[in-house]
């Protein structure tokens, strides 16, 4: 197989890169994504961060099998056509493969980048030689992929295993509510900060310098880290409402393997034992101990690693 140029095309990040060799990227480059300036400007940047890791990577475009890209939003793998973004604004129905591929006269594939996260744990990380593994990326946001002997599920072409767009019960407004807007990592940091301008006292005042603004899901943890009443309560309501979500996950498709990747997952046991033990109390007795739920391994480079091994299958 070929290398391949992997793309990886976020909300807040851009990234490309070269792969693979051995399973191992030959190069990464990334860049910050402009937001006021659109998908133009990001179209304007992913030429100059090609040629940058063909470079980094001592290869020639005539040496590449394909081209792979991981998008952050919905997608028409199909017909390679971007749906639209939910942070980047010009990506409504932009046709990305008839682009790339005039662009560099080379086959391209697209795909949501939760989904091809997902492909890349389950062929090369955390999912490898399970038949059926269910990603779940936790991050500013919360997506997920379905794989199933090595194939991505694409539902009916549009994607699949949107898991933060399904429903559980905010523990703040009692109503029901999407996962990601109680568990992404941006929604923990948005919490705590609420919590701490309304006047509740905590050690996050300390942590963020009084400036509330700054709270992360990470400033939570090491909040709770400290024992902190406020923090501790977090932690505790965003792992019981992933908890429903992956117990429904498991009694609907019985993956053998949950793969949790994002920033979110780099939490310590404070997140971790909690949630699967919580998990067991909505799963169906006959699943019980035939799953597992683990940490991803590809990290930051899951979507490249994935786009490039994609790609050169081409």
């Amino acid at each position: 197989m070929k290398p391949a140029i992997g793309i990886e095309i976020g909300g807040t990040k851009l990234q490309a890169g070269i792969g693979l060799k051995d399973e191992k990227l030959l190069s990464l480059v990334r860049t910050q994504v402009e937001v006021e300036r659109g998908a133009g400007g990001i179209l304007e940047a992913i030429p100059v961060l090609v040629d940058e890791a063909l470079a980094k990577a001592n290869c020639s475009l005539e040496n590449m099998g394909g081209i792979g890209v991981g998008f952050g939003g919905p997608v028409d793998s199909k017909n390679g056509i971007t749906l639209l973004s939910h942070q980047i604004q010009g990506w409504d129905n932009f046709p990305l493969k008839q682009w790339l591929e005039a662009k560099w006269r080379l086959p391209a594939v697209i795909q949501n980048d939760a989904s091809l996260a997902g492909y890349a744990e389950a062929v090369l990380g955390a999912g490898r030689g399970c038949r059926r593994i269910f990603y779940i990326t936790i991050g500013s946001g919360i997506g997920g992929g379905l794989i199933t002997d090595g194939i991505i599920d694409e539902g009916q072409g549009l994607g699949a295993a949107e898991i933060g767009h399904t429903w559980i019960l905010n523990p703040d407004t009692r109503e029901m509510d999407k996962l990601e807007h109680v568990c992404s990592g941006w929604s923990i940091g948005q919490r705590a900060q609420d919590a701490v301008l309304s006047g509740e006292p905590s050690i996050l005042n300390d942590l963020c310098d009084d400036n509330a603004e700054t709270i992360t899901a990470q400033t939570v943890y090491q909040a709770a880290e400290q024992h902190d009443i406020l923090a501790t309560a977090i932690i505790e309501e965003t792992t019981t409402a992933l908890a429903v979500a992956i117990g429904n996950v498991i009694n609907l498709l019985h993956p053998k393997r949950i793969v949790i990747g994002g920033g979110v997952s780099m939490m310590g046991p404070l997140f971790w034992v909690p949630l699967k033990k919580k998990v067991q109390h909505y799963v169906m007795k006959p699943f019980l101990n035939r799953y597992e739920i683990v940490s991803a391994s590809l990290r930051e480079e899951v979507v490249i690693i994935g786009a490039t091994f994609l790609g050169g299958r081409q």
